[in-house]
């Protein structure tokens, strides 16, 4: 419902807005890219592809009614015939049949086996040398097929299926987080371009009237001449620095707008929330629900017994088995449909397989061994991915928690070159201070822009990184599930 609700206000927003310029902050751009980006949409139907998959695994352990059968066959031949005194005779052959059957199967899990109930009724009709009709019916028909010490497909299907179908909605959640952080680079890229556009306009004017008061001061002496030449190549560079911020812009503008699900010519301006967050990230917490959400946990478990399951198969494979086909049930036969079903005989079916490696060169053992060194290697393969994912929480942890720090400072450095560089820029004009100090402040406030938002992005990346790996929202203290 939740989903729902987002989707019907995000298609309303989108026919609203489309015609005009679209003011957005960092979470709308995450919850466009959920609900409008085709990577959202190929996430949604890989995730429906396990789910269909599950759904068919639970059905097959279900009673299953099928129907087949022959409806006509027809022959038109000259055969041979053999005659009561052995002599062969060639006749004419016009035959044609009719089959059909209606069977009811049900799979025996814990053995492997499969029971059946099945009726039928075949139907000859042949003309030429020969005319006649028979009808062959078979009531009902119970049977039982089994194979007696072989590998049993259904038992290892219930441990692994689950886990498998587990396994997927926790990635479903993983994948949105992960489109989450491509939201956060692509809104962060505009965002640099969006500012670093209005930084560069605003260096322009700034040049344009510093080199125009700088050419009345060099007409009443005032300055030299290589200072204003100075002022003429700064204010060249911030017009080349325009162009191509103007350019940068345009093009991170056209990338977000379509991996949105907007036109290209749709367009964009971006809102930066000033407000940082002030929670900080407890490693044992980050960690408790890593180990309980995380789809890594299911995918080892799933590893494990599909290396087990491979030995079993293996070691069922090199060694005798039996298999068992064991049927009971009534038939007649007679030239009429009802006569057929009158007093129908028993009818019985037994058969016992029996396979036997007796010399392989061991080529068996060698096949077998092979299989339990995988499962040996997978579960080590399996430890040491525990031991390292400890650490990666760790190390996730504390990158979140020092960005976070990282993050305060650059943008109170960022407030202070702003302040520096307005007062370098009265000092200057005021004939104070020589024109290369205000090109640094200048430089040292552009810098600031870039780090700032460098510091932002960061930040973003390392929180979204951790609501992925962890399933859990840390400013709405809640887990993520995006199943529901």
């Amino acid at each position: 419902m939740k989903k729902l609700i987002v989707g019907l206000l995000t298609l309303l927003f989108l026919k609203v807005s489309t015609a005009q310029e679209l003011a957005l902050d960092l979470n709308q751009v995450i919850e466009l890219a959920k609900s409008n980006s085709i990577r959202s949409k190929q996430i949604e139907n890989r995730y429906q592809n396990s789910y269909w998959r599950n759904f068919a695994f639970k059905r097959q352990f279900l009673p299953s009614l099928n129907f087949n059968g022959t409806l006509p066959e027809i022959q038109r031949s000259i055969s041979s015939i053999t005659q009561p005194d052995g002599t062969e005779t060639f006749v004419n052959r016009n035959l044609i049949s009719n089959r059909a059957n209606l069977s009811l199967n049900q799979a025996v899990s814990s053995t492997g086996g499969n029971l059946f109930v099945r009726s039928g009724l075949d139907n000859i009709q042949l003309s030429g040398n020969i005319n006649s009709t028979n009808y062959l019916s078979r009531p009902y028909e119970i049977g039982y097929s089994q194979n007696m010490f072989g590998f049993n497909q259904f038992r290892w299907d219930k441990k692994i299926e689950p886990l498998v179908f587990t396994e997927a909605n926790l990635l479903k959640t993983e994948e949105i987080e992960s489109l989450s952080i491509q939201a956060v680079n692509r809104y962060f890229d505009l965002l640099r371009d969006q500012l670093s556009l209005e930084n560069a306009k605003k260096n322009y004017a700034n040049n344009d009237t510093i080199y125009k008061i700088g050419e009345g001061r060099y007409g009443y002496g005032k300055i030299s001449e290589n200072e204003l030449l100075q002022l003429e190549l700064s204010l060249l560079n911030s017009e080349m620095a325009l162009d191509q911020q103007s350019l940068n812009y345009e093009l991170s503008r056209q990338k977000l707008a379509t991996f949105l699900g907007y036109s290209s010519q749709q367009k964009l301006a971006l809102k930066l929330d000033s407000v940082i967050p002030d929670f900080i990230v407890n490693y044992e917490e980050a960690l408790n629900y890593a180990q309980k959400l995380n789809s890594l946990q299911v995918q080892q478990q799933r590893r494990a017994f599909e290396a087990e399951m491979n030995v079993a198969e293996v070691k069922s494979n090199n060694r005798f088995n039996f298999n068992l086909l064991a049927t009971f049930g009534l038939s007649q036969t007679a030239g009429t449909v009802e006569e057929a079903y009158k007093e129908p005989q028993n009818q019985e079916f037994v058969s016992l397989g029996v396979n036997v490696p007796i010399l392989q060169w061991g080529a068996g053992k060698g096949r077998i061994k092979q299989a339990e060194a995988n499962a040996e290697l997978i579960k080590s393969t399996i430890e040491q991915e525990r031991i390292d994912f400890e650490q990666d929480i760790y190390e996730r942890v504390a990158r979140y928690n020092l960005n976070r720090k990282q993050l305060l400072i650059s943008k109170r450095a960022r407030e202070v070159a702003d302040k520096r560089f307005e007062v370098t820029k009265q000092r200057y004009l005021l004939g104070k201070i020589l024109i290369t100090d205000l090109q640094i402040a200048q430089s040292e406030k552009d810098n600031a822009l870039l780090s700032f938002i460098s510091a932002y992005r960061i930040f973003w990346q390392s929180y979204y990184e951790l609501r992925r790996v962890t399933h859990y929202d840390f400013q709405q203290k809640a887990i993520i599930d995006e199943t529901e």
